[in-house]
């Protein structure tokens, strides 16, 4: 029995260990490629919303830190990306009001209401972008999401930087709960194959 346990936890710990050098390894890709201070337009990424449809604290954190570049001048434009994934509230909508609320003006934010992860947000993005011409893109996301984010941002021939959300103390346990599903999630992206199709299926 004491065996049995310890063999357990001795899989548990080369699973973890594996899970992280396959991340660490074969996705180290920059998070940004570009020396510029000021951008197209500033892309939030979208997090689920609270269950009476107000922005969730995750979500709250990534629309404050876009606003606040938007208001340093760093982007004159914010999109909103994400549909409703995980409740029958729109990520996009829930975000743009927040953001309108916080001083931001209507006619300088856009909103993608049809991605469903983050696949679908980077790609519906980009298409914005090209609809307006828009070269550059200043990308928010949650720190845990970063290397995700920056791999898939990486096979687009764009200008880009990746920045964090703040995390308060009462989240850093979930954040880095969420952080280690992220490099499982690449992890199996790396052994199925889809890291060369960025995790996009037909129809996606």
């Amino acid at each position: 029995m004491k065996y049995t346990a310890l063999i357990f936890i001795l899989l548990i710990i080369l699973v973890f260990t594996l899970i992280n050098l396959v991340s660490l390894i074969f996705f180290r890709v920059p998070t940004s490629n570009t020396s510029r201070t000021a951008f197209d337009v500033i892309i939030v990424l979208g997090s689920p919303a609270d269950s009476d449809g107000g922005p969730s604290e995750v979500m709250k954190q990534r629309v404050i830190e876009g606003v606040k570049r938007f208001y340093q001048g760093q982007a004159k434009h914010i999109l909103f990306t994400g549909s409703a994934v995980y409740s029958e509230f729109i990520e996009a909508d829930v975000m743009s009001e927040f953001a309108h609320s916080l001083g931001v003006p209507k006619d300088t934010i856009l909103t993608d209401t049809k991605s469903k992860n983050t696949y679908q947000n980077i790609f519906n993005s980009i298409g914005v972008m090209r609809d307006q011409n828009w070269l550059s893109a200043l990308v928010v996301t949650s720190p845990s999401h970063i290397q995700r984010t920056s791999f898939i941002l990486s096979t687009y021939d764009i200008e880009y930087r990746v920045i964090g959300s703040h995390i308060p103390p009462k989240l850093w346990a979930w954040e880095l709960i969420v952080g280690q599903w992220e490099k499982y999630i690449i992890t199996r992206l790396f052994f199925s194959g889809y890291s060369q199709t960025y995790g996009l299926r037909k129809g996606e």
